[in-house]
């Protein structure tokens, strides 16, 4: 073995001794595009704390757990978790946390808990040892305050006494977790969950990554997003990559690096750096082929126009605030006057620049707050054409698998009764004129049936190999197509789905996809376009 190897657990994977970033994690052998690397059981896991009470502490399921009785601070779906639970940590925890003031339950940070778990169980702890966390580099931060204050209080819970010693200590293990866990989103893409496994963490951050974690089944499952050789460096994106330069430095000022990628260096852009992506060819089996040809597009060949997305992001990023977007209750008058505000980013034609791709999905969700479904797919499927896939050129990526699940939703919604209901739900200031006829138009020549049907079918095909049965995306995409098996009618239909799904790639599927799923999704798109310029650039 050569010295600068260390030993993995994964015969797929090995450390090696980096001089510039310490160290890093490279594949033993070659990967295609989406194949799953290795999956692993977290060393440690938990919910955090804005859903603590809303997903099982075990499995992490989604459900309405019930707290633990003793400390309140632990929540299960059923006694088998709680159970397991118990054998496997929280029998110390439990007793542990029932230290903590009463009214405080439940209301521990997150690292909090984490830093709990670590003085508690040898196991996690030589596992969080090994880890590095900058710790000297923190000490002189304004935030080791914080650091040593959550230290202190993890260590009076469990019971390890609060002498400087042993805080220091349980500051230095805290700085490990802090810079080396994992943030879990849900299906929704809010944060659900943190966990550690000691050899993912010694992979290293680009914003343009060659790998991606998924959590599925209470695995973590780590996948390659490009083409790797045997030998190549994984890398990851320790934060959103679609958010302009000075906001992924902020993200990352945590972990005590600088990033030099690519585009950082060069503050590409989204298209920029969708372009620079390998991924691009795997686009022909998708809603957008056309983003093979991303280079081609004025705001890459221009160098006007360029500069003037770059821009417009960042100044648009100190004055419009994406997380407002996810408020229910936003306002008609809020969505229009931050419309306006990216006009410049909308008159190029830069749909996929932040903050526009989560402008429009609020505009999507304000109509289906008003049972305009019709109105939600047309922008849904603008975001699906436009937005997502120069953000994650990787059509398996599970963004863009959650919306082909979105659009499936929206269409089971738009059924033949949709032009009546449409014309009768719209708020009167929003019925869209003629672009309302339109629509109603194209869904009369849409066979909304199959091209449900077959982007369900999309769903199933781009799950993790051997995660189909577990991958919650489509374990939905089944139950739906089997809901669908039970319409009267559909025999020819059917037959031509089957021969499509039978060899997606031939000449003939690809002509059929394109007729049934790409071309109706299109044509919306454009209406969607149409439907926002008219009704949010007054």
């Amino acid at each position: 073995m050569p010295p600068s190897t260390i030993p993995s657990p994964f015969p797929s994977v090995e450390v090696r001794s980096n001089p510039s970033k310490g160290r890093s994690l490279h594949v033993t052998t070659s990967f295609a595009p989406g194949d799953v690397i290795l999956n692993a059981q977290p060393l440690i896991c938990l919910p955090t704390l804005s859903h603590l009470s809303s997903r099982c502490s075990y499995c992490f399921e989604l459900s309405s757990p019930r707290a633990c009785t003793r400390c309140r601070s632990a929540y299960y779906c059923n006694a088998a978790c709680q159970r397991s639970a118990w054998q496997s940590v929280h029998k110390l925890e439990c007793k542990a946390l029932q230290r903590v003031p009463a009214e405080r339950r439940g209301q521990l940070p997150t690292p909090v808990r984490l830093l709990l778990q670590v003085l508690l169980v040898e196991d996690i702890q030589v596992g969080v040892d090994s880890l590095e966390g900058h710790v000297a580099a923190r000490r002189v931060r304004p935030e080791w305050k914080d650091v040593e204050l959550m230290a202190m209080a993890a260590c009076s819970y469990a019971g390890k006494g609060v002498d400087e010693a042993t805080v220091r200590k349980a500051a230095g293990q805290l700085c490990k977790i802090q810079t080396n866990a994992f943030n879990w989103t849900d299906e929704d893409f809010t944060e659900a969950c943190v966990f550690i496994q000691p050899t993912l963490a010694m992979m290293n951050h680009s914003c343009l990554p060659n790998a991606m974690i998924q959590f599925i089944d209470g695995r973590i499952v780590l996948r390659a997003e490009s083409k790797l050789e045997a030998g190549d460096e994984i890398e990851i994106s320790y934060t959103d990559v679609t958010m302009p330069l000075p906001k992924r430095r902020h993200a990352i000022d945590s972990y005590m690096f600088k990033c030099r990628c690519l585009r950082c260096r060069d503050n590409l852009n989204i298209y920029q750096a969708c372009s620079a992506s390998s991924n691009l060819g795997l686009n022909s089996f998708s809603l957008s082929p056309e983003v093979s040809k991303v280079s081609q597009l004025p705001i890459i060949t221009n160098l006007a126009i360029s500069e003037r997305v770059t821009t417009a992001v960042d100044e648009l990023s100190d004055v419009v605030r994406s997380d407002e977007f996810n408020e229910g209750d936003i306002k008609l008058l809020t969505l229009r006057e931050r419309f306006q505000a990216c006009r410049d980013l909308v008159a190029v034609g830069a749909w996929a620049a932040p903050p526009v791709p989560q402008l429009l999905a609020a505009i999507s969700n304000y109509f289906v707050n008003k049972e305009n479904y019709a109105g939600a797919l047309a922008i849904q499927s603008l975001i699906a054409i436009e937005c997502t896939p120069y953000r994650y050129p990787a059509p398996f990526h599970p963004i863009r698998v959650k919306e082909l699940v979105h659009l499936a939703s929206l269409l089971s919604n738009t059924a033949p009764h949709t032009a009546g209901q449409m014309a009768q739900s719209s708020p009167s200031q929003l019925t869209g004129g003629g672009v309302n006829s339109k629509i109603q138009e194209a869904f009369r020549e849409i066979d909304q049936a199959s091209t449900y049907q077959m982007l369900l079918m999309l769903v199933k095909r781009l799950a993790p190999a051997g995660f189909g049965a577990s991958f919650k995306l489509s374990l939905f995409a089944s139950e739906r197509l089997n809901e669908l098996k039970q319409l009267p009618g559909r025999e020819k239909e059917l037959s031509l789905i089957e021969r499509w799904g039978a060899d997606p790639h031939s000449e003939w599927s690809k002509g059929f996809f394109q007729y049934a799923v790409v071309d109706p999704i299109h044509r919306l798109a454009s209406l969607g376009e149409e439907l926002v310029n008219l009704e949010f650039s007054r």
